[in-house]
């Protein structure tokens, strides 16, 4: 198999069910390009949709999402170093708003794409937000009037062409506008001591796990530069903790399991802070990429 964003050959990684949510008995291969570092997964169940069931989000009233939102407030701190507030934004795949809540109290005027059809109408009727309801963002975005940022927070690992949607925000943006874009890292520390285990893997929902170097060399080349690149933001140190806790757990434990299981997981995520947390070896990492 050659890899889909590269056409360099693949080999074979590992091998897992879907170890999160524990849907089906089907288990799903990944493979490693050899030369851009990506993983691909090589057989896509055919009906992916099933593996994202209603519960995947929490749809909170209005006064909840504020009260997520304010303890995730790392990410608007994130963007507005790089962008004024005020433009256009469009977030890919928003979920439960807790993002786009945040960009319109920043006073961004902001919209959404996504897939989910309950996610959009709660969006749609909690915020008052645009929602363009669609499977490919890619062809959306390109429909939608230039925007000042863009964001996709753990979204890309999800697409079917990642590559195809990084090109279409660097044209859909303003110049000197920002794309972000925060992924697993497949050169991370937990992914080379768990392999298959590594819930960041996340089959089969998580369709890529996309190298930073190789994201980065294809947003150059639609004419994007990265201005910030960590693993070591909020955001990325929290999964960090969520990797070794939902390591220990299985899926459907009861909390007394799922609260040990968190609090392993925590003191994990302690003492291996110093090798997690140096040399781009944390469980995800963001990338904010500016407009040239």
């Amino acid at each position: 198999m050659t890899c889909p964003l590269c056409g360099a050959p693949t080999e074979a990684a590992f091998a897992t069910p879907d170890r999160n949510r524990g849907i089906g008995d089907a288990t799903f291969h990944y493979r490693r390009c050899r030369s851009c570092g990506c993983y691909v997964l090589a057989d896509p169940p055919a009906d992916l949709g099933a593996y994202y069931p209603p519960e995947y989000y929490a749809l909170p009233s209005l006064e909840g999402l504020r009260a997520q939102a304010a303890g995730e407030h790392y990410r608007m701190d994130l963007l507005a170093a790089h962008v004024a507030p005020g433009g256009r934004l469009v977030e890919i795949g928003p979920g439960n708003g807790i993002f786009a809540v945040q960009a319109l109290d920043a006073g961004f005027e902001t919209a959404a794409i996504e897939r989910d059809a309950q996610a959009s109408a709660y969006l749609r009727a909690t915020l008052g937000i645009e929602i363009v309801e669609s499977q490919r963002p890619e062809r959306a975005l390109a429909q939608l009037p230039p925007s000042r940022a863009i964001a996709m927070w753990h979204v890309l690992e999800h697409v079917p062409s990642p590559w195809e949607l990084l090109d279409a925000a660097a044209a859909n943006l303003e110049v000197g506008g920002v794309v972000l874009v925060a992924t697993p890292n497949p050169r991370a520390a937990g992914l080379r001591l768990l392999g298959a285990r590594w819930p960041h893997v996340d089959a089969p929902r998580h369709l890529f796990l996309l190298d930073h170097a190789a994201l980065i060399a294809r947003g150059r080349r639609a004419g994007l530069e990265p201005v910030l690149l960590t693993a070591t933001d909020p955001g990325g140190l929290h999964w960090n903790a969520f990797a070794w806790h939902y390591a220990l757990r299985r899926p459907g434990s009861r909390y007394p399991v799922y609260r040990a299981a968190q609090i392993a997981g925590r003191a994990i995520a302690g003492m291996l802070a110093p090798v997690e947390r140096h040399g781009l070896r944390g469980a995800a990492y963001t990338v904010i990429l500016r407009k040239r």
